[in-house]
């Protein structure tokens, strides 16, 4: 009875039929969720790169961070189109697909070569070295006037002037004020005073020492101040020379030159005992000449050799501190 056995046959078939049609869809739906899974995951881990040409520096370091991206600076350069601070090129280029935790390198530019110079005037002179290094400029010479319009330390002026087209680095000369003028105010009545009374009144006065010279005069004590000049009662700025004649011996002859001096002294001095070092300067005043016979930092307790021409009996001054400690009138004998 052949029926049956066809009858088998064909449900075999069909088995195996579904067999391997079941199995080719879930190796199907394997392989599906493997490709699946494999883009998640890499879509996860990449990333576009974005497009920071001509984007502000800050900016561009905000939005790799974001990424999740490094930024490298490989260098700066100038450029005349984009400005100062901001992205000339990059590396990878904008829209390139990369991992995570990948570095962006960047050149970032220093602005055009040339450069508007800028308006220093009204600034403090600090301002004005701050606002110049900014811009890739330096400060070239300083002069100092008074000014009624500008207080001490303002910039009056500059050259280049504001406004002028310059290369990096040019340096700007500065006009600085050292405030209104200093008032006048008559001189003081020094006769009868002692040469360090009279030295130390001039300080006060901010008034400077000019040339000392020596008579003798019968009737004011020696040492004493006999004749100056300004005289009593002209008007005087500070930081005005004052010249003065002091009563004394003049035994010896002033030879006008210090080199040809032929009689000397032993000039000694020596600073109080302290824990700091001090400045001293020993200057030595003439008749026709001041001469700086030391300016240095000496130790506490230290003590100041020097020898000193005696001709012209010069008068030598110890200032410590720049306060005037000792004066000190070199006689000829």
């Amino acid at each position: 009875m052949p029926a049956p056995d066809s009858s088998s046959k064909d449900l075999t078939q069909k088995i195996l039929r579904l067999v391997l049609l079941t199995g080719l869809f879930m190796a199907m739906a394997g392989i599906g969720a493997y490709l699946a899974l494999t883009l998640i995951i890499k879509g996860a881990d990449t990333v576009v790169v974005p497009d920071l040409v001509g984007k502000d520096v800050l900016y561009g370091l905000e939005i790799l961070s974001d990424l999740g991206l490094n930024t490298r600076v490989k260098g700066t350069a100038y450029h005349d189109q984009v400005p100062k601070n901001h992205v000339i090129d990059q590396d990878p280029d904008p829209g390139a697909a990369i991992k995570r935790g990948r570095d962006v390198r960047i050149r970032v530019s220093r602005g055009p070569q040339t450069i508007v110079m800028p308006n220093l005037t009204g600034l403090s002179r600090q301002q004005g070295e701050i606002l110049l290094a900014e811009n890739g400029l330096c400060q070239g010479a300083v002069a100092v006037m008074a000014s009624f319009r500008h207080t001490a330390g303002r910039v009056i002026s500059q050259t280049p002037q504001p406004g002028t087209t310059v290369s990096r680095h040019t340096c700007a000369d500065l006009m600085v004020s050292r405030g209104p003028p200093s008032p006048a105010f008559p001189m003081v009545d020094l006769a009868g005073f002692t040469l360090e009374a009279a030295i130390r009144r001039l300080e006060q006065l901010q008034l400077t020492v000019g040339k000392i010279l020596a008579v003798r005069r019968a009737g004011p004590q020696l040492d004493t101040v006999v004749d100056q000049l300004p005289l009593a009662g002209y008007r005087v700025i500070p930081g005005s020379p004052v010249d003065l004649t002091v009563n004394r011996s003049v035994d010896g002859r002033h030879s006008g030159d210090p080199g040809k001096a032929d009689q000397v002294e032993l000039f000694r001095f020596s600073l109080e005992n302290g824990f700091l070092k001090k400045r001293v300067r020993v200057k030595m005043i003439q008749a026709r000449y001041s001469l700086d016979l030391l300016d240095d930092f000496m130790s506490p307790g230290q003590e100041i050799w020097l020898l000193v021409p005696k001709n012209g009996n010069p008068t030598v001054l110890v200032y410590v501190d720049d306060q005037l400690m000792e004066t000190r009138i070199m006689s000829a004998r």
